[in-house]
């Protein structure tokens, strides 16, 4: 019984011992084991922003830790300059290059950044096989993990290396970089002094600024510029997050015949054919926010706006003629059943997530710089062509030179634009202008050169005519203010602008952004835009003509040109440049003392004088060229008939006659000394329209039986020239120059001989069909431009295709696909006709080298010495 107690009193204490040495367990406190991803980071000071990624900046280096669901996920990487030393390599809020297209991929323990390549595509899963693994993407940088986050749902990798390198696509030199042109930058990258900065990190998107810093020497073929200058610039680098393909914009197939920037791809199909191009538009996601109302026709708004932040350093009177550029382009999407899509809004003061750098935002930058010009480029889905940013650059000095194309155009029909400071309307004019023409192609939309040559010039000079179009039919066009306006037409209420939206413009918009609703995919909205176009296909006021770079031979789709006549129009311009020069003394002697704005104008005149001779210059052997489908009513090609050829012949002959107008004495015994101009341009446009030679065979060749031929050319030029001869007058210096000209022309080209003549080589045999602008002209515009307009805008110069080309962007991306003229020269036999000429030239001297005073007759004697030297070698 005792025993059974004690048992029993055992067992009864047994649990409470048990439980108070758990007790005593659970008190001994339970050390964790640090995490890797803990250890990485312990004790360091660390910056972290949470967003698309996390990023970490630690003892000056750069983690990102990637999530591994984004892994293989479409990202745009692009390049921002937010600050710089010298910002004649580029400008602030300037995006130099292209965006990458890149993927985050992981192998092993190794993370890679690689570049895709989306050139071809298949709808047939074989192929698209195939596809994949032949077009693998390349491998930009590969990054060691350096540990899991504690989750293992994200990587951790150092990014400082790649993000502090000078790497081509990334660096801070600009194609456009006004020290550029004929010279070349040499740099020396020094990473020692290069550093990371800000980071910031958002729900689609994340950006690091990497201060990167050179030596940098800039030099032409003799002599540097600089040398060795230290510079520094501040890049900000973004990571951009595509939609999932499943998610992305549905493309719009391109076409050649409507202005719209576009995308290259190639189509593999199962079809018994070869490969099919496939050419996407540019254009931004305009979907409607309420799809029933707007089959039902009511106006609505977009799921997303077009927003474009405007800089807050513009000067506050710009402000709302930016704003009012920006948003112009409203009218044309109330058209297609759209309101509110373009909205022009002030930098955010209270928004912490704004950035005017990231990707994210589209933005109107300022530059306080003297070029004189604006940009508007555009970053796009390489897989579909949406448009995902695209900003507008604003130099300071555009106010400048729109304000001297406001004078140089209209003072001799509005008197409120003769004076040194323009008034702030109309002033304002024209920066809304600018930036409508520059939003224009940030909404995807290219130039369109032939919008005001289907003008008729007389409707010019109408006020019911320009109070509606203005002076072009798509302010893409390079038409600038109404040259073509007399003393006197504004006040019968001629207007002197272009239009705010042309009828183009209006058509391009319902082209590119109409939703096709009721067409599920990109082949079935073909027919219906096909169609759009090829109803107007007759209408040149619907016509597209592309910019001209690599072979200018259509003299519709010129810049800066007006109306469809450039001989009619070019008479007009002429008179009033002449009573502009007369006057400048008059108009701005008060308040122009030191002659500086003078001086601006009168170089302006010479540019502006320039135009016109090459506007007219170029129907001379000219072919007008058009994009067609079969069924649409116009040809591929056409050449200028033949009497307009023939009339801007004349023209250009006439005007050789008498440039002393030029050297007004009045004006420039006010200047500095300098020579008479006037003889230096008679040589180039001599030399350009004797280079209309090569194209006079070309487009005689395709003309048919209204063709303007060589030697109808060289008859016509012959005539005129040796007409005073015939006429037994005595010969002005002009007319014996000329004479002088043609004889070298006929010897050198017929390859006769290679004589001198007054110290000279007696040769012009010049391929250039343009009239050269002469350096003494261009020194003068760089001296109030920095640069010249032509050079940026690529008016008289093929630098643009050169820019366009190191921008990452095809020549075609500018001109339109297929914008190659793949035609030979026509290897016709002149040299007997130049013999011919010749001999009709010493016949004609010898009958009349006793007429004209003493000069004239001397001047024979020269001649007929130096043409039988040159028959006689």
């Amino acid at each position: 019984m005792k025993n059974s107690i004690l048992l029993i009193l055992l067992l009864s204490v047994l649990p409470f011992m048990g439980e108070a040495k758990s007790k005593k367990k659970k008190q001994v406190p339970e050390v964790k084991k640090e995490t890797a991803y803990q250890k990485f980071f312990k004790g360091k000071k660390c910056e972290t922003r949470q967003g698309l990624f996390t990023l970490h900046k630690m003892d000056g280096k750069i983690y990102f830790e990637l999530p591994v669901n984004l892994l293989g996920r479409d990202m745009l990487l692009g390049s921002t300059v937010s600050e710089i030393t010298d910002n004649q390599f580029a400008n602030v809020g300037e995006k130099p290059f292209a965006p990458q297209h890149v993927i985050f991929t992981k192998v092993d323990s190794t993370i890679n950044l690689c570049l895709v390549n989306t050139d071809y595509v298949s709808e047939d899963a074989r192929i698209a096989e195939r596809i994949r693994i032949s077009k693998q993407p390349a491998i930009l940088a590969r990054f060691p993990i350096k540990v899991y986050s504690e989750d293992s749902t994200a990587i951790v990798v150092d990014m400082t290396d790649f993000l502090l390198e000078d790497r081509e696509q990334m660096n801070p030199f600009s194609p456009y970089a006004i020290a550029l042109g004929q010279r070349k930058v040499e740099k020396e990258f020094k990473k020692n002094n290069s550093f990371i900065g800000e980071i910031k990190a958002f729900g689609d998107n994340v950006s690091v600024r990497s201060s990167l810093s050179y030596l940098v020497s800039l030099r032409d073929q003799q002599y540097y510029y600089l040398y060795k200058v230290p510079f520094t610039a501040v890049m900000t680098r973004s990571f951009v997050l595509l939609p999932e393909k499943e998610q992305a914009m549905r493309p719009r197939v391109a076409d050649p015949r409507i202005n719209i920037f576009f995308q290259y791809q190639s189509e593999f199909t199962s079809e018994p054919r070869g490969m099919n191009p496939l050419v996407y538009a540019n254009r931004w996601r305009v979907e409607p926010s309420d799809e029933a109302a707007y089959r039902r026709g009511e106006l609505v708004e977009p799921k997303k706006p077009i927003v474009f932040y405007v800089d807050n350093a513009f000067p506050e009177s710009w402000r709302k003629y930016i704003k009012a550029g920006v948003e112009e382009w409203n009218a044309a999407f109330e058209r297609i059943g759209f309101k509110n899509v373009v909205r022009a809004v002030d930098f955010p003061t209270d928004d912490p997530e704004f950035d005017p750098d990231n990707l994210k935002y589209s933005c109107v930058r300022y530059s306080p710089s003297w070029v004189a010009n604006a940009m508007g480029p555009s970053w796009t889905d390489p897989r579909t062509g949406e448009i995902v940013n695209a900003s507008v650059y604003v130099y300071h000095n555009l106010l400048q030179l729109v304000q001297n194309w406001r004078f140089v155009q209209t003072a001799q029909a509005d008197p409120d634009v003769r004076t040194i400071t323009m008034p702030e309307e109309l002033a304002g004019e024209c920066i809304r202008y600018v930036i409508a023409h520059e939003v224009g192609h940030c909404l995807g939309f290219m130039h369109n050169m032939s919008a005001s040559a289907a003008i008729p010039v007389d409707s010019l000079r109408s006020p019911s005519f320009t109070k509606e179009h203005g002076t072009t039919y798509s302010i893409m066009d390079y038409a600038r203010n109404n040259y073509v306006a007399q003393p006197g037409d504004k006040e019968r209420g001629v207007k002197l602008t272009p239009p705010h939206l042309g009828v183009y413009d209006y058509f391009s918009v319902k082209w590119l952004y109409s939703p096709l609703l009721d067409a599920k995919t990109s082949k079935e909205e073909v027919p219906i835009l096909d169609r759009w176009i090829s109803e107007k296909s007759g209408d040149p006021v619907y016509r597209y003509g592309k910019q001209q770079f690599m072979w200018r031979i259509d003299p519709s789709c010129y810049e800066e040109d007006l109306g469809d006549d450039a001989i009619q129009a070019a008479t007009y311009g002429v008179k009033n440049l002449k009573y502009i020069l007369g006057n400048l003394n008059p108009w701005l002697g008060g308040e122009d003392r030191d002659y500086a704005f003078r001086k601006q104008m009168y170089n302006e005149i010479l540019y502006q004088y320039l135009r016109y001779m090459n506007h007219v210059m170029a129907n001379i052997g000219g072919i007008y060229l058009y994009e067609r489908y079969d069924g649409d009513q116009v040809p591929g090609y056409a050449s200028v008939p033949k009497e307009k050829q023939k009339r801007a012949t004349r023209f250009i002959l006439q005007q050789l006659k008498d440039m002393s107008w030029l050297d007004d004495e009045e004006l420039l015994k006010g200047f500095e000394l300098r020579s008479n101009i006037s003889t230096t341009l008679e040589d180039q446009v001599f030399k350009g329209l004797m280079g209309c030679l090569r194209v006079i065979g070309i487009s005689a060749e395709k003309a048919g039986k209204d063709a303007y031929t060589r030697a109808e050319f060289l008859n016509d030029v012959t005539d005129f020239v040796w007409q005073p001869t015939r006429q037994n007058k005595s010969l002005t210096n002009v007319e014996k120059k000329l004479q002088i000209r043609l004889l070298s022309h006929l010897i050198t080209t017929a390859g006769i001989a290679n004589k001198t003549m007054n110290g000279g080589t007696l040769g012009i045999a010049s391929e250039e069909r343009m009239i050269e602008i002469p350096e003494c002209i261009k020194a003068q515009s760089r001296a109030t431009y920095g640069v010249l307009p032509e050079e940026i805008m690529g008016v008289f110069s093929n630098r643009s295709v050169e820019h366009q080309a190191r921008h990452e962007m095809t020549p075609a991306e500018v001109m339109g696909f297929g914008f190659y003229v793949t035609i030979n020269d026509v290897r016709e036999p002149m040299d007997h006709i130049y013999y011919e000429k010749l001999k009709q030239a010493q016949s004609l001297i010898k009958q009349k080298a006793a007429t004209g005073n003493e000069d004239t007759r001397r001047h024979y004697r020269l001649l007929l010495y130096k043409i039988g030297q040159a028959l006689n070698n």
